[in-house]
């Protein structure tokens, strides 16, 4: 439950599992756990960030080109027709908040105000990546409005398997026929698929590696990419999307940071509120240089 129950103790419907009085003086701890979840954003400093105050921000795309021979001295200088083109995103606003009412503070052994704030700052930053997340396979959206369908040249099917060493020699072979720069390079999976990993002797195994691939019982990198571990990426009925992508192929436009008020609400017995928002969006800049991986789900 996303708010503090209104009721008091000991009337109809008063105290159930999630609500604020369940931590009022018969409490017997004076610290909050909070339960399990991913703490902080993992894609935002693994894509391109720009800074915009608009409700919309283009990323501008410049197609590649290739030098002619000159013939003889003194020839007319080529001239080429260099092809612009953008990748458009559009603002969405992202928020969070709680009450905290007075009598919740007198009978709480715990401090609501720094936990709740807390809980929030978390919930943001899983927030952060669910936008980049579904930008990665999403539909894109060009300079003129128009949508831009995921390639299918760019997709590992999942073939009825798991994931394997082969799909991510596929997936690395996708880049590098894409001329892909080889540097920044990034594999986000789920823990399922990092089982997987640590179940194969070519990546755990010195004797296959210059340097060590494990680092505190996780793989960091293997074959020039970082990897990322994440419980969010998208499931389809028992197909998991996976993504291997170069850092400035996702671009992140921000209008408004993560912010955070605490303030008292006049209107509501005076209760504490806790709010928290941002506004940005996400979207695919380089098609050729993301490369979607389909994984069957044990």
């Amino acid at each position: 439950m996303s708010q503090i129950d209104s009721v008091w103790p000991g009337s109809p419907g008063a105290a159930g599992e999630g609500a604020a009085n369940n931590w009022w003086i018969d409490a017997f701890t004076d610290q909050m756990h909070h339960i399990a979840q991913q703490k902080a954003a993992k894609f935002r400093s693994v894509v391109r960030t720009a800074n915009c105050k608009a409700n919309t921000y283009s990323f501008e795309r410049l197609a590649p080109t290739d030098a002619v021979e000159k013939p003889t001295r003194h020839t007319t200088t080529p001239i080429f027709d260099l092809e612009h083109s953008r990748r458009r995103v559009i603002m969405k606003d992202l928020q969070w908040g709680a009450l905290i009412d007075k009598e919740d503070e007198r009978r709480m052994m715990v401090d609501p105000v720094s936990s709740y704030t807390t809980n929030a700052g978390m919930s943001m930053g899983r927030a952060w990546d669910d936008l980049i997340i579904a930008a990665f396979g999403g539909v894109a959206v060009d300079g003129a409005g128009a949508d831009v369908a995921y390639l299918a040249s760019q997709l590992i099917a999942e073939g009825t398997t798991a994931f394997s060493l082969q799909k991510f020699l596929d997936a690395k072979r996708i880049l590098d026929d894409n001329d892909v720069d080889p540097d920044g390079r990034y594999l986000a999976i789920s823990p399922e698929e990092e089982h997987a990993l640590l179940n194969l002797t070519e990546i755990t195994s010195t004797d296959y590696n210059m340097k060590p691939t494990l680092v505190d019982g996780k793989v960091r990198r293997f074959l020039g990419c970082d990897i990322i571990v994440s419980t969010r990426l998208p499931i389809a009925t028992t197909v998991r999307d996976c993504f291997m992508w170069q850092k400035n192929a996702m671009g992140l436009a921000v209008n408004t940071d993560t912010s955070t008020a605490v303030d008292r609400r006049n209107d509501l017995s005076n209760a504490l509120q806790v709010y928290c928002e941002f506004t940005a969006n996400a979207t695919r800049i380089d098609d050729l240089a993301v490369v979607k991986i389909q994984n069957v789900v044990a």
